[in-house]
């Protein structure tokens, strides 16, 4: 899935630069920008997602589950075709097998929140510069097209991130990686995970200069590709629950396996619990000032 998208994104990039306009260098005498953005996000995980299993990326989205984040950076222009920015990212991100019709997910009855912190470095190509549309001479009392200072970019990047993985019961929220709900750090389980990954953002822009020191914009961006499936505190199969009670607590053994108890026998020790063949990703939409 990582590769599929990651040609996807490079053929983008290879597209001809449409309309590209000559650009004098002096345009960015000041190459320096400093971003700020707010917008939502979107998990894509093994909890919530679409009614269908096994599905991944766009095909899983939940618009129930969104929740919402802020961003701020800074960004230099080598050239007008290039830039690199550095992102500090803050996130909530959010999934619930509550939300989704799929039988099998909403037996399973998991729910998770988690804060995310991203920091990452970013490079972007500029396939289409402001000032290409409108009139090339400004000449007064013309008709027709205003002139338009926007600019279009695609992006790939690379990052590291914290994520706390919480499950909700009973009002109250529990960090859930202490709980080894899959009974990770248990004798005869799984290692314990580690609550920091690396990740790559990989996106479209655009701008719209205001004036020569202000611009709005609208960025979407999806990670790729991360290093971990416990962003959501679940990857691979059902633990003995009697011996996560043992070690972990009856609380533990609550957010081990929650379940409707609508499909017999699917939660299981050895059963699959998540879905260990795909990393967790997540998208934000930012609508930007810099």
């Amino acid at each position: 899935m990582f590769k599929k998208r990651l040609y996807y994104f490079v053929a983008f990039t290879l597209l001809p630069a449409i309309g590209f306009s000559q650009y004098s260098f002096n345009r960015f005498s000041n190459p320096n920008e400093y971003i700020i953005g707010l917008g939502p996000d979107q998990f894509l995980g093994d909890l919530g997602g679409s009614s269908s299993i096994g599905t991944h990326f766009l095909k899983d989205f939940n618009f129930s589950a969104i929740r919402y984040s802020f961003e701020g950076g800074y960004r230099y222009h080598i050239s007008p075709a290039f830039a690199v920015k550095g992102m500090l990212t803050a996130a909530m991100v959010y999934g619930s097998d509550a939300l989704t019709t799929n039988n099998v997910r909403h037996n399973r009855n998991l729910n998770f929140r988690s804060p995310i912190i991203e920091l990452s470095g970013q490079f972007e190509y500029y396939f289409y510069r402001a000032n290409q549309i409108g009139h090339r001479y400004h000449i007064k009392h013309a008709h027709g097209f205003k002139q338009m200072n926007i600019s279009a970019y695609l992006f790939l990047g690379f990052g590291g991130l914290y994520f706390n993985p919480q499950g909700q019961w009973n009002g109250a929220w529990y960090n859930l990686r202490p709980l080894s709900t899959e009974g990770e750090g248990l004798p005869g389980g799984p290692p314990e995970y580690s609550q920091f990954a690396i990740c790559f953002p990989a996106g479209i822009g655009m701008k719209y200069m205001i004036n020569k020191q202000w611009s709005v914009g609208l960025e979407l961006s999806d990670r790729i590709w991360t290093s971990s499936d416990y962003i959501d505190d679940t990857h691979g199969n059902y633990f003995y629950n009697s011996e996560i009670v043992q070690y972990r607590g009856s609380i533990a053994g609550h957010f081990a396996d929650p379940s409707l108890g609508d499909i017999p026998g699917a939660t299981g020790v050895g059963n699959m619990r998540g879905d260990p063949t795909h990393n967790d990703t997540y998208m934000f939409l930012f609508v930007t000032v810099s």
